[in-house]
Parts: structure tokens; sequence; C-alpha cells
């Protein structure tokens, strides 16, 4: 039986909660989103959208980042493209990533961004999974702290399936083809 975590309206709580955060620590100054694909989608225009309610000023890039293959990382985080220098002046970079899981993912794009110039740079996950990191990092802002399951929905997936649910749930093993 499959077990749904979060619902659509648990979700919109969440993202709402992430902005206020977001929002609070900003001063004013103009934020960079960086979203490292393609998990992020859903999540990041959410995020954009309650922060918008905050009157920030945003600008949105997206890096592509890979580091699973199946329902496993790999180990490996590969960077697939190079972003502008010109990107990193005058803002404060957040890296928005769906789910904060061995933490290797985001502790490689934090020292990508940091090498390339990047002054400010904040980490923010709709999800961190219980006992699984392997880095000592902790993402800056966290939505919620979730059990060690392979979840997918709202922009997780599992072999390129299942992103389009607007809920998340732990993928049942019978669900795994």
């Amino acid at each position: 039986m499959t077990q749904t975590l979060y619902s659509e309206n648990d979700l919109k709580k969440v993202v709402a909660e992430l902005a206020a955060a977001i929002a609070a620590d900003s001063c004013g100054r103009k934020l960079l989103l960086l979203g490292l694909l393609k998990g992020c989608q859903p999540f990041l225009a959410d995020l954009c959208r309650e922060l918008s309610r905050h009157q920030l000023v945003l600008e949105v890039e997206y890096l592509q980042v890979s580091s699973y293959v199946g329902t496993a990382s790999s180990g490996q985080v590969t960077i697939s493209q190079v972003l502008p220098d010109s990107l990193w002046p005058g803002c404060d970079v957040i890296v928005v990533d769906d789910i904060f899981d061995t933490g290797l993912t985001l502790k490689s794009v934090v020292a990508h961004l940091c090498e390339k110039g990047a002054e400010k740079v904040r980490t923010c996950v709709l999800l961190r999974k219980e006992g699984c990191s392997r880095v000592e990092m902790e993402p800056d802002y966290c939505g919620a702290v979730i059990p060690d399951a392979f979840i997918v929905g709202y922009g997780l997936d599992y072999n390129e399936q299942y992103r389009e649910l607007p809920y998340i749930k732990i993928l049942a093993e019978d669900e795994q083809n």
C-alpha cells in the first residue's frame, strides 16, 4: 500500500513557511534562486510565487545536476553546464533542491559556486531524509524531515516517472518497474 507523506495542502503550507523564512533573512537584497534540475521545478515555481508575496527581487536560473541511478545515489555528482560569472555580483544565491539525501549534491554545488565567485550561497530544500547524510552540512532552509524511504511526486521521480504527482508519497516496491 502506498503511503502519502504530504498532500497538496501540506506542501503549500511548507513552501509558504520556507518563503517567509527566506524573506526574513534577505534584508531586501536581490536573490538568485538556482534550481537543481529536474526535481526542483514544481517546488521552485511555488517558492517563487510565495517569495513574490514578500516583494523580493528575484532572478531564477537552473543547473543540471545528477547523482542518482534508479533508487540509489551513485556517489558521483555531475554538473552538466556552466553558468556565466555575471550572475553573482550584487545578489545572494540560494540553491534550491527538492531533497537533501546524502548531501553530496548540495555540497558539490555550493563548492562549485564558491569557486566561480559567488559571494553568499545559501541552500533551501523541500525535504531532508533522516539519517542519510554523508557530509557535514545542513541545508540553510528545510521544509520537512522525512523517514529514510524512496519518495516520488511533486518533482521527485523514479526513473523519470511520478514527477507529475501533486503530492509526495513513498514509492511501493511494486511501482518500481
